[in-house]
């Protein structure tokens, strides 16, 4: 199985940002799931509510990872999703995480 990382630091607007991704993943055949930095399971809408906590206690807001996974056999194109999610609209707040990137037989 073939997977990638993304990262959002626009946590602040999670959602907006997850939905993009997804479209773009579900389009080319990737599944994904949001995750803390440490790997724990997300609620988008507590998690977007405390960056912005963060941000008003002129905070950065920690990251999430978006974890990439393929439905099928064909690989995960981390850039190709992120390219997608911008044609759809997403101005910034995710990025590839290359040090994530994996291949896994």
């Amino acid at each position: 199985m073939t997977t990638a990382t993304l990262l959002v630091t626009d946590v602040e607007n999670l959602r907006e940002v997850v939905a993009l991704l997804r479209e773009a993943a579900a389009e080319l055949d990737c599944g994904l799931t949001v995750r803390t930095l440490a790997g724990d399971d997300v609620d988008e809408a507590e998690t977007a509510a405390a960056a912005r906590r963060d941000r008003e206690r002129k905070r950065l807001p920690i990251p999430v990872k978006v974890d990439l996974h393929a439905l099928s056999d064909g690989p995960v194109d981390a850039e190709a999703v992120l390219r997608g999610a911008r044609a759809r609209g997403l101005r910034g707040g995710a990025t590839v995480d290359e040090v994530r990137r994996t291949t896994k037989r």
